[in-house]
């Protein structure tokens, strides 16, 4: 009997992994909000090795070349990707919001949560900063909006900035 649904397999593992990442997210930020370290619980475990599965599995699903098979038959896009680095930065972005009012207020009150809205619009505005002036000096002629730039800075730049002052406990 042929193996009919084994071209299945990477993608379902691929998916499996990403749902495991972005369900111990939660878990992994409120242990270290209320710790205010990282603490090797079982969030950041799970976490962590699905996270690294991911980034393992990424170049097994990305196509080859432009409109190579893999692209067509798995409706492969980018905005996966993105969507979990984004979700993953806000998490992150949204415990230093915590950490800075010092654990003053909850997890969920409208503080943290207009500051970590504040600090995501801060991203968004620095990224179409990014894409404006990434597309002045590529193209001469034109006045618009590097649109791909911009998404990778606002996408990328609040996992690494969040993850930065994180480790090296720059909050109080």
């Amino acid at each position: 009997m042929k193996a009919r649904y084994a071209r299945f397999f990477v993608p379902v593992l691929f998916w499996i992994a990403m749902i495991a990442a972005l369900c111990a997210l939660p878990t992994a930020v409120t242990s270290l909000a209320n710790e205010g370290r990282w603490d090797p619980g079982l969030g950041w475990c799970v976490y962590g090795l699905a996270s690294f599965t991911v980034a393992w599995m990424i170049r097994t699903l990305l196509p080859k070349k432009k409109g190579d098979w893999r692209e067509r038959q798995y409706g492969w896009q980018e905005w996966s990707l993105f969507s979990y680095f984004f979700i993953t930065g806000l998490g992150f972005n949204w415990a230093c919001a915590f950490l800075w009012f010092s654990r003053r207020y909850a997890l969920f009150s409208a503080p943290v949560i207009g500051v970590t809205g504040l600090i995501m619009a801060f991203y968004a505005a620095i990224a179409l900063f990014v894409g404006w002036f990434e597309s002045l000096f590529n193209n001469a002629d034109s006045t618009g909006l590097n649109w791909r730039a911009a998404l990778l800075v606002f996408v990328f730049a609040p996992v690494v900035l969040a993850t930065i002052v994180l480790r090296l406990r720059l909050l109080p």
